[in-house]
């Protein structure tokens, strides 16, 4: 192939407009999810305040009863340009989630310069730069309210700055970094970008520190690469004692830092991960045989062994890591980050498969170079999400998640101006204004579940209320308190209160 800089500005800004499309696309169609309901309450706190605390919407006030408060902090880059965003607009979910979109926009744009950078083709590139612009992981979690649409390029920019600092030649003239470069073979001109790019990505998320154990496997195989060629002594055994004497000091004197780091680290079981990290595409068998194909390619064909083994231990380093050894809750959002890796190596793979038709079929021409690529980017690509009843863009009764939106503009509509409310308050996005007054069961970091004694006391103290739970909120209340509501409590039963959560009141209702 032979892309004419013209050709290949002119298909990436055509990717970026798809991306950026199925990325904006009623933005607003669902409800606020999980944490989503944090970061919105957050940054609503740090716009109104300019400090990191919990802002109830209810009141319209800084909510002193937090439970969340150590996590207001958390990924307060991303945070705080959604609270830029805040000061701007009126709170709402499209306008609350641009800041996802706008940053996956950037990723669509860097996935491109970066599998150029690692491949030497800019064909390659572009196809990895499509795969993301239509990547279903990549489009659901760029429209969320959620850290991981900025973590994802700024990880992916943090990696490809440490691989140049570590491997790209120097050919300038300043002398202090020609002697690091002659003596070491680093190149110095890219430690501030290192230093930088990596403060802000671990200030975005924690998973950051993933990069020590991928240069730890990068040196370890290069190092028996080298030992076969020379002598043991070379940078790559000095990466290797400076990783295990960071951590010896780490554990000496700042063993509570490092203990944040590590507490999640243990023999685990977690293998669904593997499956989990080709959920783009349509049959992970055949994703990770292109992307194996692609490994070998960059590797012999391409001739390019340090990239195909960064990019692979990028990858599948991490993956069996999370695999394996990530002693926490599997989710794929604690993946995403090394999905640009896969979807490279991937995209390398889709063009070797085209360069063997292309050598092996040249009596067809040109077709013999394209055909396989568009078979792939319209056989491999999950296309089947984007028609399913449940997605993104449409939220319904199957939804895995609560329509809170329908279910609490319910609950305005139906309640009486005294009627209290049982729920998760952290919600109260949906209730902004009401000045509803609301008993929390808390959650995650709640130290007791709500009790039987609990509804009953709040019942003799108020005439009227209501339950509102969704599915996942049953961890948080007693097994008998359930009994009790089923038993004692109405059940709602409206077109507005469908899927994953249940309505309950009681006392004097219409």
């Amino acid at each position: 192939m032979n892309l004419t800089k013209k050709n290949t500005i002119s298909i990436l800004i055509a990717i970026v407009l798809i991306g950026a499309f199925l990325r904006l696309y009623n933005l607003g169609a669902t409800s606020f999810v999980a944490d989503e309901f944090l970061d919105i309450n957050s940054s609503m706190a740090y716009a109104k305040t300019g400090t990191w605390q919990n802002w109830d919407f209810n009141f319209g006030k800084i909510n002193t009863e937090n439970e969340f408060a150590a996590r207001d902090e958390r990924a307060w880059p991303y945070k705080w340009q959604v609270a830029q965003v805040l000061k701007l607009s009126k709170p709402a979910e499209s306008t609350a989630r641009t800041v996802s979109v706008l940053w996956g926009i950037i990723s669509i744009i860097l996935i491109y310069y970066v599998a150029t950078y690692f491949t030497k083709k800019k064909e390659i590139g572009l196809i990895a730069a499509f795969l993301f612009a239509v990547s279903m992981t990549g489009i659901i979690f760029d429209r969320r309210l959620r850290m991981y649409s900025m973590f994802f390029p700024m990880y992916l920019a943090f990696s490809w700055m440490t691989f140049r600092f570590l491997e790209e030649e120097y050919k300038g003239k300043i002398k202090l970094v020609k002697f690091f470069y002659d003596k070491w073979k680093i190149n110095l001109i890219y430690a501030i970008p290192v230093v930088v790019l990596g403060a802000i990505s671990i200030l975005t998320h924690q998973l950051t520190a993933n990069i020590i154990f991928v240069i730890l496997f990068y040196a370890a195989f290069q190092l028996y690469g080298e030992k076969k060629r020379s002598s043991l002594y070379n940078k790559y055994f000095l990466i290797i004692i400076a990783l295990v004497a960071g951590y010896i000091v780490a554990a000496i004197f700042f063993s509570k830092n490092l203990a944040a780091y590590t507490a999640g680290l243990g023999m685990t079981n977690h293998a669904t991960y593997i499956i989990k990290v080709f959920a783009d595409y349509s049959h992970w068998i055949i994703a990770a045989l292109i992307l194996g194909y692609g490994i070998w390619w960059l590797y012999k064909k391409a001739s390019l062994p340090k990239e195909s083994l960064w990019l692979s231990v990028s990858f599948l380093g991490v993956l069996l890591l999370a695999s394996f050894f990530w002693n926490r809750n599997v989710g794929e959002q604690y993946i995403f980050f090394i999905e640009s890796f896969g979807i490279i190596l991937i995209a390398s793979g889709i063009y070797a498969t085209s360069e063997f038709f292309g050598r092996n079929l040249s009596q067809y021409g040109k077709r013999a170079l394209y055909v396989p690529i568009i078979l792939a980017l319209l056989i491999l690509p999950n296309w089947a999400y984007f028609f399913e009843d449940s997605n993104t863009y449409k939220q319904t009764s199957d939804s895995s998640s609560a329509n809170y939106k329908k279910i609490f503009y319910y609950f305005n509509k139906a309640r009486k101006p005294d009627d209290v409310l049982i729920t998760r308050n952290f919600r109260n996005f949906y209730w902004a204004g009401d000045k509803v007054r609301v008993y929390d069961f808390g959650g995650e970091l709640s130290k007791t579940k709500l009790s039987v004694d609990d509804i009953k006391k709040i019942q003799s103290e108020n005439v009227s209320g209501w339950l509102i739970i969704s599915d996942n909120d049953t961890d948080y209340i007693a097994n008998d308190a359930m009994d009790y509501v089923s038993k004692n409590l109405e059940k709602v039963s409206n077109t507005y209160v469908r899927g994953q959560v249940s309505v309950y009141r009681w006392g004097n209702q219409q």
